[in-house]
Parts: C-alpha cells; sequence; structure tokens
C-alpha cells in the first residue's frame, strides 16, 4: 500500500479536524511545511512517548525480519527520505523526543547510522499526540489489540476520562441497549461523543467495539504485556493466551520471544501440551483411583468381611457392577 506524506495525512484529516479541532490541524501541516530539516545524532533522538496516554507508540510490534530487510534493501541504498518528527524532549536537555518515525528510526538503529534526518516542533503534549495519530490515521493493518488501545486513547482524551472510566461507560451504554440497565446513559453527551468518535474514526461500530475488542483486556496480563511491549507478535500472543494453564502459558510465552517461534511451531506446542493434559488422569480421575485402592486395600485386610456371607454376596454385586462399567 502506498503511504500518503504525514504533512498530507495531517491536512486532509478529517478525523482530528473533529477531535482537534481544523485549525490545528492546519497550522500543524502549514508549520510542517516552513520548517526547515536538519540533521542530528541519533543517539539525541528519545523514544518516550510523554505525550501519550500511556506512553506507548501507537504500533506495538514490528517484524524483525521485515524490518532488516527494509533497511538493508531501501534504508541503507538510499538513506532516510522522510525525516523524523521530533520535539524537544520535555525533561532531557539538549534531547529531542521522537513523536513520528518510529519504523526509520528502528531501521536507523540496525544500520547504526549516527545521524538522522529531523524536522524539530516546539509543540505542546497535545499538538505532539495529533501529530502522531494523523502518521498512522492511514494505515489499514492495525491488529485488534492496536485497535483497542488507540480507539481507548481517543476516547480518553475526547472524554477527559481515564481507561477504567471509558470501559465502564462503554459496557453501560451497551447494557442498556439491551434493556438491562437505565437507557438515559444512551442519550448523555459521553454517549454522544462515543458515537460520533466511532462514526468518524471505527471500521466498526462502538457495539462490535464492545463485543469483539474490549474482551481482550480479560486475556493474560502477561501476554497483553508481551503483544504491547513489541515481544510477541498480536496473532503469536492471542495463540499462547488460549492456553489455560499458568506456568505453561509462561514458559510457551518465553519460549516464543526466546526462540522466535513461528506461528506453526506455537500451535504444534500448544496441540503437544493439550495431548499431555489428554494422557495425564484428572484430578477426579486420581482421587477415585485412590479410593478404590484404598477399598480393595481395607477388604483385604478386614476379618469380618468375609466371614459375612450378606457382605460377600454385596460385595460380588458391587463388583459385577465395577467390572461391567470397565469392560464397557
Amino acid at each position: 500500500m502506498v503511504r500518503r506524506k504525514l504533512s498530507d495525512a495531517i491536512a486532509n484529516s478529517e478525523e482530528l479536524s473533529f477531535v482537534f479541532g481544523q485549525a490545528s490541524v492546519q497550522k500543524i501541516a502549514q508549520t510542517a511545511e516552513v520548517t526547515t530539516e536538519q540533521t542530528v545524532p541519533a543517539a539525541d533522538v528519545i523514544c518516550s512517548f510523554s505525550f501519550i496516554p500511556d506512553g506507548k507508540p501507537v504500533r506495538h510490534y514490528y517484524d524483525p525480519e521485515e524490518l532488516n530487510q527494509w533497511a538493508l534493501n531501501d534504508i541503507k541504498p538510499n538513506g532516510i527520505r522522510a525525516p523524523l518528527w521530533v520535539r524537544p524532549h520535555p525533561i532531557q536537555p539538549e534531547k529531542y523526543e521522537l513523536v513520528a518515525g518510529l519504523r526509520r528510526l528502528k531501521a536507523a538503529a540496525i544500520l547504526a547510522l549516527e545521524t538522522l534526518p529531523v524536522k524539530v516542533f516546539d509543540w505542546d503534549d497535545r499538538t505532539a499526540f495529533q501529530a502522531a495519530i494523523s502518521e498512522n490515521a492511514n494505515r489499514r493493518d492495525f491488529s485488534a489489540l492496536e485497535e483497542l488501545d488507540n480507539t481507548l486513547r481517543l476516547l480518553e482524551i475526547q472524554l477527559q476520562y481515564d481507561t477504567d472510566e471509558v470501559v465502564s461507560l462503554l459496557y453501560r451504554m451497551n447494557n442498556a441497549t439491551k434493556g438491562t440497565t437505565n437507557q438515559s446513559v444512551l442519550v448523555s453527551e459521553e454517549a454522544e461523543m462515543v458515537k460520533q468518535i466511532f462514526d468518524t474514526f471505527g471500521k466498526i461500530t462502538w457495539q462490535s467495539f464492545v463485543a469483539t475488542r474490549l474482551p481482550l483486556l480479560k486475556k493474560p496480563v502477561e501476554i497483553l504485556s508481551a503483544i504491547r511491549q513489541g515481544k510477541v507478535h498480536y496473532t503469536k500472543g492471542i495463540l499462547i493466551a488460549s492456553v489455560k494453564d499458568s506456568d505453561a502459558r509462561q514458559e510457551l510465552l518465553e519460549g516464543a520471544i526466546n526462540e522466535s517461534l513461528s506461528t506453526s511451531e506455537i500451535k504444534q506446542r500448544i496441540k503437544a501440551l493439550s495431548d499431555n493434559t489428554k494422557k495425564e488422569p484428572s484430578q477426579e480421575s486420581v482421587r477415585l483411583l485412590r479410593r478404590l485402592t484404598q477399598a480393595a486395600q481395607l477388604a483385604k485386610k478386614s476379618k469380618t468381611l468375609w466371614a459375612n456371607s450378606h457382605k460377600t454376596q454385596r460385595l460380588e454385586e458391587l463388583l459385577d457392577q465395577l467390572e461391567a462399567i470397565v469392560t464397557s
């Protein structure tokens, strides 16, 4: 897919006009056009993302092999053709905070480039966030978790809520549509904002978002953390999350990260875990086997059992039933 220039994405972004205002969007584009490109030491560009609500980049994961090939086959012979967007770092003097261009920065690190082409902007947090969102506004390959996180960020900013409050509002709206709670929430100002944001940004409705995206928050914390930190691809992480045993799941996650397991290798290991589980008796089976063994031992040691014809007759009936169960 051909990507638009970042300045074009910002200038034409109706989405940002809705959330942040057209004047602000135009100002970013105008500033980008007149700002002079310069070269700075690569070590001076810091990825702290202090202007993003949760301090994490918009994109969770870059495929290492794909990134390496791009760096060697494109960046190395042609150089970085589009300057990175940075701003003076808010707490580290003489350093710069990356706003847009993380993939280019990673490629530069692979090639050990000592300098980077940048445009430096004197942006506050809100404006920097606008520019960062614009850089990704034209992408179509977000994972479901990236879509979840980025949508929640937008809702947090627009509603001035924290994540838990946004999630609670969405669930209350969803319950209201089902008639299980007070429906007044659906006509609230907050609900109208939610609907407008999904109408403008979303590829799915807010109801589908609640049904298919919010449940991801219930996946094991260690899996979501690994995906968000870029340690494992989303699809692999969700596969690993299907393992119920926490110890086995953690071991598989570590293997996927440390051994760079492919999707097929992860599936094979999950199947092996499932096969082993089927072969091993369940706790209930172990308990019943223990009772059967103990009962047989007690019967063998009993002196009164074998002298009582009524008991031995009853025992024979029970043995007939047991043999029928075992051989059926």
